[in-house]
């Protein structure tokens, strides 16, 4: 990656990290690598970026490890000698930012009493602030550990994100880099300026800790009974439903006993009224029948006394044929009597024709209207069947609706009791939290005490802060 970035820093005659701005074009520069030393160019022109590039003919090039880190190293130490302003963050847990501003700045100087050279020292209050800046090699555990024992007020810089925007690194976007990178505190030192702000920072980030703790195990507490109440309740209930269910199913299962056998006998009755009523329709129809035998026998019985007529007329109109001389001979009397006898007798037929026919009607109407009001009553009668098995049909669906509620009630009993279920894992899981912290206070609190007495500091925290977060929340 370093070859697709320009070198714009070099040693000049002096020795000293210099600009390529502040230098003359081409080898007239008289510079030197800062990796390899070999001879520089100075590259000064309308097209590319000002920078250095590497004499072609100097063999120390071939060997050479620059990169846009060692760039980078050296433009951040340069902002940081030229601004002597740096942000750092107060505390590890939610730190704010605080700007310092330098008396003095060292680049690369030995510390006391170590062979430790950090990037850049910070002078403020006669307090040191070592500062290193990690673009791809971070400090170890060694340098670390050391920085500590010597209660040195040391800080890294993460700059490794970092990707110019053009071929050239600026000044402008590495002071950007320091207010915007992550930074970490590698030591704080117990006592000093820093170490003031750093402590009661992280005391008060506790206290709030401590008191965001208790407000939630109150909270906790709360809503524990809460729960519990609730459970109690829901228990109380789901025994009553349970009750409830148990004597809904048996009085459902005995309802539908009755019901069917109710059911059952009346769609016997109903299938015994249907056979009936078809009986019965079965002989009006029959009597219907013979009803109509009898008056075809009427009329052939009348066809008979008309044939019968019809012959006594033949045998009157011979018999008058034969006695024409006769009747000649009668008076007008005896001819009308003759005549009218002859009318009375058609006229009594005809009387008795009519008092035959006219009792028969009478008689079959007098049936047909008992049959037709036998058929009326047994339709009103199926019309009740029906309407019985509707109401016996929409009690069945009562009951079952009911049921259904009562399931749907034990399925959201379900949901609850795995909701506190969860509740009580995530309790569980916030006390193995606090117990972690108990930990790790508890391990760190023999070194804090130990720096505060060479220093010279009271002792900050409460003697229960171990016993509080070892208190575990009861589910």
């Amino acid at each position: 990656m370093s070859h697709n970035y320009k070198m714009t820093r070099a040693y000049n005659e002096q020795n000293w990290i210099t600009s390529i701005d502040d230098v003359q074009r081409g080898l007239k520069c008289n510079c030197t690598c800062v990796d390899c030393g070999a001879q520089l160019i100075a590259k000064k022109g309308a097209i590319q970026a000002n920078h250095f590039a590497h004499a072609p003919d100097d063999q120390k090039a071939k060997h050479c490890k620059w990169s846009y880190e060692t760039e980078l190293h050296l433009l951040a130490k340069e902002v940081l000698n030229n601004n002597k302003k740096l942000t750092i963050p107060i505390g590890n847990f939610d730190p704010y930012n605080f700007t310092l501003i330098f008396d003095n700045v060292y680049i690369e100087t030995p510390i006391d009493n170590s062979k430790r050279i950090p990037d850049v020292i910070g002078y403020l209050r006669g307090e040191q602030i070592l500062i290193e800046i990690a673009v791809s090699h971070f400090c170890g555990t060694e340098k670390i550990s050391e920085y500590r024992r010597l209660n040195k007020n040391a800080i890294e810089f993460d700059f490794s994100n970092f990707v110019p925007t053009s071929e050239v690194i600026t000044l402008e976007e590495v002071s950007e880099l320091f207010e915007n990178s992550n930074a970490k505190w590698l030591s704080v030192a117990p006592a000093g300026f820093i170490g003031e702000l750093c402590h009661a920072h992280e005391r008060q980030s506790i206290k709030d800790l401590m008191v965001a703790r208790r407000e939630y195990l109150n909270k906790y507490e709360r809503e524990k009974t809460r729960l519990y109440s609730a459970v109690t309740f829901l228990k109380e209930q789901l025994q009553d439903l349970s009750y409830t269910k148990n004597n809904l199913e048996v009085i459902v299962k005995n309802d539908e006993e009755k019901i069917r056998n109710a059911y059952r006998l009346e769609y016997k009755g109903l299938v015994k009224n249907i056979k009936y009523a078809s009986q019965n329709l079965s002989q009006i129809n029959k009597s219907i029948s013979q009803r109509s035998n009898i008056k075809s026998k009427i009329d052939e019985y009348e066809a008979t006394l008309r044939n019968e007529l019809n012959l006594k007329n033949q045998d009157l109109i011979s018999k008058k044929k034969k006695l024409l001389a006769e009747i000649n001979q009668l008076n007008n009397v005896k001819s009308f009597t003759i005549k009218e006898s002859k009318e009375s007798a058609v006229e009594a037929f005809q009387k008795e024709k009519k008092l035959l026919v006219e009792q028969f009607n009478k008689g079959l109407e007098s049936e047909v209207s008992e049959l037709s009001f036998r058929k009326l009553k047994l339709e009103s009668e199926i019309v009740q069947l029906y309407e019985d098995r509707d109401a016996i049909q929409k009690l069945v669906d009562e009951k079952k609706f009911l049921l259904e509620s009562i399931k749907v009630q034990k399925h959201e009993i379900q949901n609850e009791k795995v909701r506190l279920e969860l509740l009580e894992k995530s309790i569980i899981k916030q006390n193995r939290l606090y117990q972690n912290a108990a930990k790790n206070i508890e391990r760190i609190t023999p070194d804090l005490r130990e720096l505060t007495r060479k220093g010279g500091i009271p002792w900050p925290f409460s003697h229960d802060l171990i016993d509080e977060l070892n208190k575990e929340i009861e589910p």
